[in-house]
């Protein structure tokens, strides 16, 4: 099938509004995404969470983070995971490529009305259960040509796949690119959960602040539904002087959104997804360690996601 994107890849807008949506089309796609909300936003009882791992800057270990998580939810929690890869480099993809099923991650935004969105529609193309509960729609590098369509047209189109995904999966993971974009945007309007890895050194730090404005203002306008599960502490030094000053600037600056575990640099986790592995999948010492501080930090997580579930049960008529 021939990619949407590939037939629009000519198109190219100018340099003053690209990257981002032009008036017309920003007032249509909100007008569709509220109706979209008020249409859906009651369907989620009983359907599985939407957990987003994104930053806006990159090399922080999000893609690492987002792998290991589906491999938690799946081995540890017992739950069907269908991982969602949105970035060209396609790291993720790399060490899931043996879940991989008909599904391409680009796929997911091609409209209706397309051949490729026909298929999807008519759930040829959908990943299956595998037998192993673990799922891939893998990237491809035309996945860059996502940020030149039409944003009324790819963002809906993404967020019922999504939704549909949900139905199909007890989780779906999403590994955003780093940097605000149609592709970032369109998954923080699909997700149920968003979270935040961070490397700590001064840029990654002076990006939280951004991360979190683009994650409470698609909250407001968008997804009343999405969630900060929390800034997770990745890639940590306990022995740099400088690291532990930046997580007590940080904790003073974000303290109810940062997760109170970390995960430190340790060279058995790329190890093992270099082999497709969990960490925990390892026997050595340093592997031990990572696994440890690896479940805790998404316990963590899962405690706060469920936390709100529960409290969104109680106040829902």
């Amino acid at each position: 099938m021939r990619s949407f994107a590939g037939r629009r890849s000519r198109r190219r807008r100018p340099a003053s509004t690209r990257g981002s949506f032009p008036t017309d089309e920003l007032r249509r796609t909100l007008r569709w995404l509220r109706a979209c909300v008020e249409q859906t936003f009651d369907q989620g009882d009983g359907m599985g969470k939407v957990v987003v791992f994104s930053n806006q800057k990159g090399g922080v270990g999000k893609s690492t983070l987002a792998v290991l998580y589906a491999f938690w939810q799946r081995e540890v929690q017992q739950r069907t995971v269908c991982l969602i890869d949105l970035d060209t480099q396609g790291n993720a993809s790399k060490t899931l490529r043996a879940h991989a099923g008909g599904l391409r991650a680009i796929d997911l935004f091609a409209p209706e009305n397309t051949e490729v969105g026909q298929a999807i529609g008519a759930g040829a193309a959908v990943p299956p259960q595998m037998p192993e509960g673990l799922a891939l729609a893998a990237a491809s590098k035309d996945l860059a040509d996502v940020e030149l369509a039409r944003p009324e047209l790819a963002i809906p189109a993404f967020r019922r796949r999504v939704w549909d995904l949900r139905s199909r999966f007890e989780v779906v993971v999403i590994d955003t690119p780093p940097a605000l974009g149609l592709r970032m945007s369109a998954s923080l309007i699909a997700a149920t959960d968003v979270v935040c890895p961070i490397e700590l050194e001064e840029y990654s730090i002076d990006g939280v602040t951004d991360m979190l404005k683009t994650v409470f203002g698609v909250r407001q306008r968008y997804n009343p539904e999405l969630n900060l599960a929390g800034i997770v502490l990745n890639r940590f030094n306990p022995h740099s002087v400088r690291q532990k000053a930046a997580m007590r600037e940080l904790a003073q600056s974000f303290g109810e959104f940062v997760i109170p575990a970390h995960i430190s640099t340790r060279s058995a986790i790329p190890e093992a997804l270099a082999q497709g592995l969990p960490v925990w999948a390892l026997t050595k010492s340093s592997a031990r360690d990572a696994c440890l501080e690896v479940k805790d930090v998404f316990t963590l997580l899962q405690q706060r996601m469920d936390a709100r579930g529960t409290a969104l049960a109680e106040v829902s008529p």
